[in-house]
């Protein structure tokens, strides 16, 4: 790559969910949203207990979930054989330092609100119309407590005009296809930060992401869907690699003060672990994040990953909220 050329910006390629209960999460991700499972396995072994930080013996039931031709926006649950596991995320807990939820778009969300809450599923709202103005467009949204203590977010988007960004993101999907239950993939994934600047240092920086949308969330109707003090007010910046999908939904509180789930967002404990992107040289990112001090939890080696074989793989803390990001080239 020449020295003016500009380094592709990497998606989420894939989400990392400690569950609780594996087939309750593949009831959810495969059964309720129809994503495809992929491979199925019990990871093990030297490699595996090293990469995780999990002692002697351990080992963890995983499945891998996808759709569509590319290796943007899938699901890895692995449920951990350790005792006294804990959840990250409490239901109580409506924003948080860490990963947060996933955000996947829904065909009828109407429909789907009923479906699901007939199934037990707590909603924080009913779905919400969005007016986000003539040039992005407008969207239907409702928010409820996934499995797992990871928030999902439905969204249906409404504006087909292809002068709009949701019209544009529209007729992407129209193209790509849609589950046999009516959703996609992840589409966007949220990330709240304590230090704004320090994790778009990692996303600008080592994964070349750009800016797709910034705004400040505000206002008394925003923050009821949100679940958030009347008054808040919330940065909102979202990141995109090339591709409509895998983006990040970054969030950092302004007025306002949150629980650090981060901390406890580690294997071997149930929710939202870790962010996976794959890059085409794992020596280039290394440098790139060591270069802007992030600290590194997993170093660089060779592993068979989930879905993906076998890889050269790390895993380091985003400097702007602890939570876990993976980094990994096929071999």
């Amino acid at each position: 790559m020449s020295a003016d050329a500009k380094a592709p910006g990497i998606p989420v390629g894939v989400v990392v969910i400690g569950a609780e209960k594996l087939e309750r999460s593949l009831d959810f991700f495969a059964g309720t949203v129809g994503l495809t499972v992929t491979e199925e396995r019990t990871w093990k072994g030297p490699d595996f207990e090293r990469y995780w930080k999990l002692p002697p013996g351990s080992s963890a039931r995983c499945a891998f979930l996808g759709h569509g031709a590319d290796p943007v926006g899938r699901i890895q649950l692995m449920e951990f054989n350790a005792a006294n596991r804990k959840v990250a995320r409490s239901a109580s807990i409506r924003r948080a330092n860490g990963l947060f939820n996933l955000n996947i778009y829904a065909s009828d969300i109407k429909r789907d609100y009923e479906r699901l809450k007939a199934k037990g599923f707590n909603f924080w709202s009913e779905p919400a119309h969005n007016n986000f103005g003539p040039i992005v467009g407008e969207t239907m949204e409702a928010s409820f407590d996934g499995p797992d203590g990871v928030v999902i977010n439905l969204i249906q988007l409404l504006t087909e005009d292809p002068k709009t960004v949701i019209g544009r993101i529209v007729a992407f999907i129209n193209k790509y296809g849609r589950t046999p239950t009516g959703f996609t993939s992840v589409v966007t994934t949220a990330h709240t930060v304590n230090d704004m600047e320090k994790a778009l240092a990692f996303y600008y920086g080592p994964l070349h992401q750009t800016l797709f949308l910034e705004s400040v969330l505000q206002g008394p109707v925003t923050n009821r869907a949100l679940s958030l003090p009347e008054h808040a007010k919330t940065r909102s910046v979202i990141v995109q690699g090339d591709h409509e999908y895998g983006k990040i939904a970054l969030a950092s509180a302004m007025n306002y003060e949150v629980p650090d789930i981060a901390k406890d967002a580690n294997p071997p404990n149930i929710g939202y672990l870790a962010q996976s992107f794959e890059v085409s040289n794992l020596d280039e990112t290394a440098r790139a994040c060591a270069a802007i001090g992030v600290q590194t939890y997993s170093k660089p080696t060779e592993i068979d990953l989930p879905g993906r074989g076998r890889c050269r793989a790390m895993i380091v803390r985003n400097p702007g909220s602890g939570a876990l990001q993976e980094m990994y080239q096929v071999a």
